[in-house]
């Protein structure tokens, strides 16, 4: 990196596993990162969204350069690459991309790009959702709207074009079959011989129309003619009146205004003392303004600590009710676990038993109806010994197999009987055995009154420090508002005398105007006559011609109806096939879209579950997925086998670890074939444990999953995750110096 931004000559050697910049706020960490971005992609979140101009990358302190250039190495499947852009101090760039040191694309950047994204088959929106992450922007997908997060998340997939798709299929859709209606309504109602008397006689009606408009308009002409000349005279004597009218009313208002003003500093006087208004100076409010908002923010602060207090007794007191409730259902149940389980076991046993008893009874209808079959024809001999037989053995064998054979089927019959009732009451033993379970694991779960006690402690301490406060602020805007007053006063005394010499001057000019109000009245009658007039003829023409556009309108409608005629028929026919063809359509991206997201949503879950026990090192949150509905994505976390809400129920550092798992789950089903990840500052709310739980998720586990990591921190706490190369950035930010790279490990 060259002259780029604090960096005037750096140098970074990155190797596969966890790499860290470490240093402090404004050391130019992030600003590596943001240069390694913009030298594969040309861009960079800061500029995209216009933070910065693109000569503001260069550096311009302790001294202006002219330019700026950064240079990318990496090898890529077997071959290495470089890409080199620089940027002048007029905000035009070049860019290069080279292969085993072979020119290959540049120096136009829009080429440039498109041959990085070719070679890593990934492009900047891509890389900027589910590979880098913006400073403190870990939760960037949390903090969108339910609507903006849906279409994101999909664009992110690559499956909003099919949200796209679908809602233009569907107007185009209602717009065929509008189309399709419309014309057999049409058809169903066209009289061509009426059509014919109608176009006839809107045609004569159109040539009395435009001799009559011809007539108006001479007359309208002549009138206008008067009205301008009469319009000449009042434009003069309207500016006459205009200055005399403003005098008037600046002689009112200033009267009005010392009035106003000598009134309200008399009742301002009240309770202020003539050194008061001395003393008063906007300095000391200011000063008093200054008091004021710390105090506020103490107010403030003891506020929250209420809310946050009530909140929590709230949550408490809901616990309670429910465990009441679920001890009192407890009490009411004359059944246990043990009780339920013994049931169960014995109807399945009974339901195993009479299955086995069913397929032997099966099997021996299956033996009798061959043995019929053969007893039925005219045998001679026995068709099991095949001994002589005669026609009456034959018969008599034939009607004792029948009469086996119904008896078999009465026992299966009953067997299905017993299995159907045995198996509706297994099923109601199971359910009343998992409601029994499920509740005693939720009273397990649930806080009682010793947290509800220790909370109120805390509310009631919070209320007094409110109070105090409180009395504090009413003290001090007391104060201010009379030094406010009596700024006033002083202003206002000030401002009258002023007002009273400019009284004086305006006086002096009414007297030396002249203003005739008899004849501008005269003359304003002229004109609003004459005005009417011409409206009154030039309304009646354009009345006219409307009426004559609609007759033109009409001859021409009638007209094309009557070629329409014809092809009504075909239209409709064809009209209806496009529709179908259309529904089919319609619901094959439906499906496709459904499928899609839910491939996409199982790979990342099974990422995120993967990754979770290492990210996270608390029991509370047993797992993480992403919950996709219709309309939104949710992210959540698993409390005891219920799914919960990351937004509005997580802390801040279970939000932010749950975020860091989804940001990785991005990264390696979305572009495995890049495998990276980079954070920039990961550890914002994280606790201490959980700081020491990211570290050793960066060292030891991230580097099996992704091939190579990028994080900056302030947090020195993270110096000993990297599992690669430790980078530690600093520089005198008074002196304005540039900044300084010192590799720490390897």
């Amino acid at each position: 990196m060259h002259n780029w931004k604090s960096h005037e000559d750096s140098q970074f050697k990155f190797s596969k596993g966890t790499n860290i910049l470490v240093g402090p706020m404004g050391s130019g960490k992030s600003t590596v990162l943001d240069a390694l971005c913009f030298a594969l992609f040309g861009n960079f979140p800061a500029l995209q969204h216009k933070r910065l101009k693109l000569s503001d990358i260069i550096m311009s302190r302790p001294s202006k350069k002219e330019e700026a250039w950064v240079k990318v190495e990496f090898t890529w499947q077997g071959s290495r690459y470089t890409v080199e852009r620089r940027i002048n101090s007029e905000g035009s760039s070049e860019a290069r991309v080279s292969k085993d040191s072979r020119l290959i694309q540049g120096p136009q950047p829009q080429r440039v790009n498109e041959e990085v994204e070719r070679i890593l088959r990934i492009d900047y929106e891509l890389f900027t959702r589910a590979v880098y992450s913006e400073q403190n922007g870990i939760d960037y997908f949390l903090t969108l709207g339910r609507g903006d997060r849906k279409k994101q998340i999909d664009e992110l997939l690559g499956i909003s074009r099919f949200e796209v798709m679908r809602s233009n299929l569907s107007t185009v859709l209602n717009r065929i079959k509008g189309m399709q209606e419309d014309r057999r309504a049409l058809l169903g109602s066209m009289d061509m011989e009426k059509l014919r008397r109608e176009e006839e006689l809107a045609a004569d009606e159109l040539k009395k129309l435009e001799r009559e408009v011809a007539e108006i308009g001479a007359k309208a002409s002549e009138v206008g003619s008067r009205r301008k000349s009469a319009e000449g005279s009042l434009s003069r004597m309207n500016l006459l009146e205009k200055v005399h009218t403003e005098l008037v009313e600046r002689k009112g208002a200033i009267t009005r205004t010392i009035e106003t003003l000598e009134r309200d500093a008399a009742n301002k006087m009240a309770g202020i003392s003539p050194e008061e208004v001395g003393r008063a100076h906007e300095s000391e409010i200011a000063k008093l303004e200054d008091e004021l908002k710390d105090v506020r923010k103490l107010v403030a602060q003891h506020t929250k600590e209420i809310g946050s207090a009530n909140e929590k007794i709230r949550v408490v007191e809901e616990e309670l009710e429910e465990r009441a409730e679920l001890e009192k259902r407890m009490g009411e149940s004359n059944e246990s676990a043990e009780q339920l389980k013994a049931d169960a076991e014995k109807k399945e046993k009974e339901v195993n038993e009479a299955r086995g008893e069913i397929g032997c009874a099966r099997r021996r209808i299956s033996e009798l109806d061959e043995l019929i079959a053969e007893l039925g024809k005219h045998l001679t001999k026995c068709p099991v010994c095949e001994t002589p037989m005669g026609d009456e053995k034959r018969k008599e064998l034939l009607e004792r197999r029948k009469k086996e054979r119904q008896a078999e089927l009465e026992k299966t019959s009953g067997l299905e009987k017993l299995i159907a009732d045995s198996e509706k009451l297994l099923s109601s033993t199971r359910e009343r055995l998992k409601l029994l379970e499920e509740t005693e694991d939720r009273l397990k779960k649930l806080r009682g009154i010793a947290e509800l006690d220790r909370l109120k402690l805390t509310l009631k301490d919070a209320e007094e420090k409110l109070a105090r406060e409180e009395g504090q602020v009413r003290g001090v805007e007391s104060k201010k508002e009379r030094m406010k007053v009596a700024l006033e006063i002083g202003q206002a005394r000030v401002r009258v005398e002023e007002l009273r010499k400019e009284g004086a001057e305006v006086e002096k000019k009414l007297g030396e105007l002249k203003f005739d109000r008899t004849s501008l009245d005269a003359k304003r009658a002229e004109v609003r006559e004459l005005s009417v007039e011409e409206s009154r003829l030039l309304e009646r023409a354009d009345g006219i011609r409307n009426e004559m556009k609609r007759v033109e309108e009409l001859v021409k409608s009638k007209r094309e109806e009557r070629e329409k005629y014809d092809k009504l028929g075909e239209e409709i026919k064809r009209y209806g096939s496009l529709y179908e063809n259309f529904v089919i359509f319609q619901n094959s991206v439906a499906e496709t879209q459904k499928e899609l997201r839910e491939e996409l949503i199982g790979a990342i879950n099974s990422a995120m579950e993967e990754m979770w026990k290492t990210i996270y090192p608390y029991a509370d949150y047993q797992g993480i997925r992403l919950d996709a509905s219709e309309d939104d994505y949710v992210l959540q976390l698993n409390s005891g086998g219920s799914w919960v809400n990351v937004d509005g129920i997580a802390s801040g550092g279970e939000r932010s670890s749950a975020s860091i798992a989804m940001r990785m789950a991005f990264s390696v089903v979305l572009v495995p074939n890049l495998s990276w990840l980079i954070l920039d500052e990961p550890t914002h709310n994280l606790d201490e444990e959980g700081v020491r739980a990211l570290g050793k998720v960066l060292n030891e586990y991230i580097p099996k999953i992704v091939e190579q990591v990028f994080v900056i921190t302030h947090d020195e706490g993270l110096r000993d995750a990297a599992s690669s190369v430790t980078y530690h950035l600093w520089r005198d930010k008074e002196k304005n110096e540039p900044t300084k790279v010192e590799s720490v490990t390897f």
